[in-house]
């Protein structure tokens, strides 16, 4: 498709809603979800009209970039560190894009896919993650998926407010429960929901996916009556922001997946700027 008419050259038409809260997987997706639509409002001066918060969901972590076998010690120990260094990491660049103490952020301390005891895929070229849906999860998601729901139902009855949730592209268990998780607290309030639910591309699995990978994506945006708004983005902004505050966690990857994504976008709208999007929930 050609979606020019579904470009929002109007920045403050994208998300309408004052409040902005972004159900984040793990510690750098909040920048990879909107950091492209924060940049853009902060080059027109409406940064300040936003009152944001993050959700930190998959906050114990053991994750380190490069360190394939310390990424198997699931110990406290290990969770402590890794944990530390990339709450601090995700802090640092918050406050980097929006400025100190000018947004809020909460805690969930869910355990990451490889402190459940997930298996990475580590090829050469991939993004390091744990792949799942629901026919592969266990007890432990369930009661994630739970958790996460009556949290994200808190916000569902509040005006003015925006919900972000992940798209889930290429697969990560950690995004499809969080997806899964918003999605049906939106299907659950019904009628009574006020607030507005967007989905974010999962950057930089969205300049990743393959054939099979983007027909899942596209059954699910249908399925759930999707609108897309594609907007002006900044991809060298925030890569430039991911390689200097995140360093325990990109590798070049990175710079793959969001170049590609932005330049498919781009041409798929007919647009002269580098392009990203989310997608509205209606139903």
């Amino acid at each position: 498709m050609k979606g020019e008419n579904m470009f929002y050259p109007n920045i403050v038409d994208v998300i309408p809603e004052k409040n902005i809260v972004c159900i984040s997987p793990h510690y750098d997706d909040f920048l990879f979800f909107l950091g492209g639509y924060l940049l853009e409002l902060k080059e027109h001066g409406l940064l300040g009209s936003k009152k944001l918060t993050n959700i930190s969901t998959f906050s114990r972590s053991n994750y380190q970039e490069r360190d394939s076998e310390g990424n198997k010690d699931a110990s406290l120990k290990r969770v402590q560190y890794a944990t530390g260094i990339r709450l601090i990491e995700d802090l640092e660049c918050l406050d980097a894009l929006l400025g100190p103490h000018n947004y809020f952020y909460r805690v969930m301390g869910e355990e990451e896919s490889q402190v459940r005891g997930k298996i990475l895929n580590e090829g050469e070229g991939e993004m390091e993650m744990a792949f799942g849906s629901y026919e592969n999860m266990d007890g432990h998601d369930r009661e994630i998926l739970a958790r996460m729901k009556d949290a994200a139902m808190d916000y569902m009855a509040q005006e003015d407010t925006a919900v972000i949730l992940p798209l889930s592209m290429k697969g990560h268990i950690d995004h499809f429960i969080v997806r899964e998780a918003g999605l049906t607290a939106a299907k659950e309030a019904g009628s009574s929901r006020r607030a507005a639910v967007y989905f974010a591309e999962d950057k930089p699995y969205a300049g990743m996916m393959d054939g099979v990978e983007s027909k899942i994506n596209d059954d699910f945006i249908a399925a759930n009556g999707l609108a897309d708004k594609a907007f002006a983005h900044h991809p060298e902004e925030i890569l430039e922001l991911a390689f200097k505050h995140y360093p325990s966690q990109v590798d070049e990857v990175y710079n793959t997946g969001i170049r590609d994504r932005s330049r498919y976008l781009k041409e798929l709208y007919n647009v002269s700027c580098e392009c990203d999007r989310i997608y509205q929930y209606n139903k």
